[in-house]
């Protein structure tokens, strides 16, 4: 038998029986190539669709838009009479459905990954070797006397109920009122209430200095590292809230506060020596030796430590000023922070020898968190902040910026041992209570009991950790200090012991190393990669290929079809002739054909 169309036929043993104009059976619909161009967009992104779905290498696309079938599919569909006009679409909205179901699940479980390495990448563990205790700096050490004044200068007891008794006026004694009035704001009693109209008093850091008591007065004998040195040397006045203490090892003036941002009256540190091959993030230079400051001990135990001698006199005693303790309020802090005796301090009781065991805790940060933003990994760098009174950040710095800002903001000026820019006055007694509340309220604030009204403060308070930092934690242990058992042996002393009460302050490292704690890197960018693109294989089956057959179907592609004018492809309906009277009884048979094989030339 002879064809007389030039078309594609399907041959069976007895001849030409069957013309075939389409690639489908049962009314689905075809791409076959046209020779005609259409400029219908809409119809240019399906077809461009459906072919990215039919080639795609991520599982499921194909079972949505393709045609190959699966075996139990062919099955049914063998056993359910349809003709070519009615759509079956049960197939493709199975894989719809679980493509879609595989997407959500997927998404999900990276959406999850994603907010564990936005939240939590950095994570806190010790390091895996041991620190010798040189590579940190000895601990600053602030002793304050609870002697604020010598009885010469001002008989605190008797100035206050001669000022209860209205014999001590400000037009009386200006110059005695003006001294209690100071004494007042430091000492730990509290009774000021009589005092009602002292709302400011700039002249009060100027009689603490007045009234101070001399390094001589205090300091008997000082030894570092085993060797008597200078007392007045090492000891510097600074200004605290306990009024005029000495500190050892603090960095100079220049090198923790910003000096133009204060007022020129009077200097808060009054250390005048810089800082030397040292830096708080990378720590001492290498290859430096005992040319550094701040100073360091190269060992542990007694012989490289500070040992301090000091000494108090009966005669200046004031029971009422000090709340009847008698001795000395100590501080071991960083270098870079300003002392603050208010937050952490002991207590060091006359005629004791006490010894303080400093157990060293010391908090490192890796280069590879170093990149991540400050809230990331929850802690600033040294220079990283810009503090307006401190030039190094620290927390304890931060925390005192803060509350000196909020101070001034609340009652219009600062307690005097503050720091306190050029146009703000010192805080009055009648002032106390409010500096005291706004302390308070900042404490509630960080503790989200209370927000403060003034929103600004949320960003210049948010306070975060050092990311590198060092906390000296101390152990004590005293004993009775019967120093007048020397004296037969110390006659270099002479008289200069007669009438006061001594103590011995002993401070050392116990260990000659440390474990630090080291902020490092838990989920970076790699495990974020890594464990997404687990998932995306084990769920759609999607890699790095996948995304440029992506980029190929969004860029190249596209471009090739509009510069060629060809959307490629065109959806016509089948239809099925038969040739003679034995293609009928093919008829069945052509059903199992899979008719994507042939297409109209």
């Amino acid at each position: 038998m002879k064809c007389v169309n030039r078309t594609h036929y399907i041959f069976n043993s007895k001849g030409c029986n069957l013309l075939v104009t389409s690639n489908t059976m049962y009314g689905e619909k075809s791409s076959v190539r046209s020779e005609v161009k259409p400029r219908d967009w809409w119809n240019y992104f399906t077809l461009l669709l459906k072919e990215f779905c039919r080639e795609s290498s991520i599982h499921g696309l194909k079972y949505i838009v393709g045609s190959n079938r699966a075996l139990i599919e062919k099955f049914v569909n063998n056993l359910t009479l349809l003709d070519t006009q009615f759509k079956h679409p049960s197939r493709r909205i199975w894989w719809l459905v679980v493509s879609c179901l595989s997407l959500y699940g997927c998404g999900n479980l990276i959406h999850n990954i994603f907010n564990k390495w936005q939240q939590d990448p950095v994570i806190v563990s010790f390091a895996t070797k041991q620190v010798p205790i040189y590579k940190i700096p000895f601990p600053s050490v602030t002793i304050c006397p609870e002697i604020k004044v010598k009885m010469s200068q001002l008989n605190f007891t008797q100035a206050y109920y001669d000022a209860i008794a209205g014999s001590l006026t400000e037009q009386s004694d200006p110059e005695r009122i003006g001294k209690l009035l100071a004494m007042m704001q430091v000492c730990d009693f509290n009774m000021y209430d009589i005092f009602t109209n002292e709302t400011y008093d700039d002249d009060c850091i100027k009689m603490l200095k007045l009234m101070k008591l001399q390094q001589e007065e205090i300091f008997v004998e000082c030894q570092w590292r085993g060797d008597a040195t200078n007392c007045t040397e090492k000891f510097r006045p600074t200004l605290t809230a306990k009024g005029i203490c000495y500190t050892f090892n603090s960095l100079s003036g220049e090198d923790m506060m910003r000096t133009e941002q204060l007022n020129t009256e009077y200097r808060y540190v009054t250390e005048t020596r810089n800082i030397l091959n040292w830096s708080l993030d990378r720590g001492y230079s290498p290859g430096s030796t005992r040319g550094v400051y701040p100073q360091r001990v190269l060992g542990a135990g007694i012989g490289g430590g500070l040992n301090v001698v000091i000494k108090a006199n009966v005669s200046d005693m004031d029971n009422l000023c000090s709340n009847t303790f008698q001795g000395f309020r100590v501080m071991l802090h960083m270098p870079v922070e300003y002392p603050e005796l208010n937050l952490r301090s002991f207590r060091m009781p006359l005629e004791q020898e006490v010894v303080v065991s400093v157990i060293p805790e010391v908090v490192k940060t890796s280069p590879e968190v170093r990149s991540y933003t400050p809230e990331r990994r929850q802690c600033y760098y040294s220079k990283e902040r810009y503090l307006r009174f401190f030039r190094m950040y620290s927390l304890e710095n931060c925390q005192m910026e803060c509350l000196t800002n909020y101070t001034i903001q609340r009652c219009g000026c600062v307690k005097y041992s503050m720091p306190r820019p050029p146009d703000v006055r010192i805080c009055g007694l009648t002032k106390v209570n409010c500096y005291k509340r706004a302390a308070t309220e900042m404490l509630m604030s960080r503790a989200k009991m209370i927000k403060l009204e003034k929103t600004h403060y949320k960003d210049s308070c948010d306070c975060l950790a050092s990311c590198t930092t060092v906390r000296y934690h101390i152990e004590l242990s005293q004993s009775n200090f019967n120093w007048k058992q020397l004296l037969p042996v110390a006659k270099e002393f002479g008289k200069s012991l007669d009438g006061v009460q001594i103590s011995s302050l002993v401070i050392m490292f116990r260990t000659e190393g440390f474990i630090p704690v080291v902020r490092r890197e838990l989920y970076g960018t790699t495990d974020l990669l890594a464990n997404a693109g687990g998932l995306l294989g084990l769920f759609m089956g999607i890699s790095i290929l996948s995304l440029v057959e992506i980029l190929y179907f969004c860029s190249i592609k596209p471009l090739l079809m509009w510069w060629r004018g060809d959307i490629g492809v065109k959806q016509v309906s089948p239809v099925i002739s038969y040739t003679n009277q034995e293609g009928f009884a093919e008829r069945d048979k052509f059903k199992s054909y899979n008719m994507d094989k042939f297409y109209v030339k």
